[in-house]
């Protein structure tokens, strides 16, 4: 029969430290690495939210300047050119 090897105690003691503090350390770890992760969901889901929101906008824009007519006519009071008539003319069709 074989001899059984006599182990120290401190060595024993230090086999089950490390053994706690690996699973603290891997439960700490796991529990970061969770909350990063639902960060990352929370973050692209609000892009998301704020892409739809941008996108709707620019259609809104866009089916508001068709309905206006062409976009819109700029009048440039400076201008020496400019025709008041007109300008009371589309006045009359923008609030009419």
């Amino acid at each position: 029969m074989s001899q059984v090897r006599q182990v120290s105690s401190l060595f024993k003691i230090a086999r089950w430290g490390v053994l706690g503090v690996g699973l603290s350390y891997g439960f700490v770890h796991a529990r970061t690495l969770h909350s990063n992760a639902q960060v990352k969901r929370i973050e692209d889901a609000y892009a998301r939210k704020v892409a739809l929101i941008e996108e709707a906008k620019k259609k809104f824009a866009d089916l508001n300047a068709a309905k206006n007519g062409s976009g819109g006519e700029q009048f440039n009071f400076e201008d020496p050119n400019f025709d008041a008539d007109k300008w009371v003319k589309h006045l009359e069709s923008k609030f009419n």
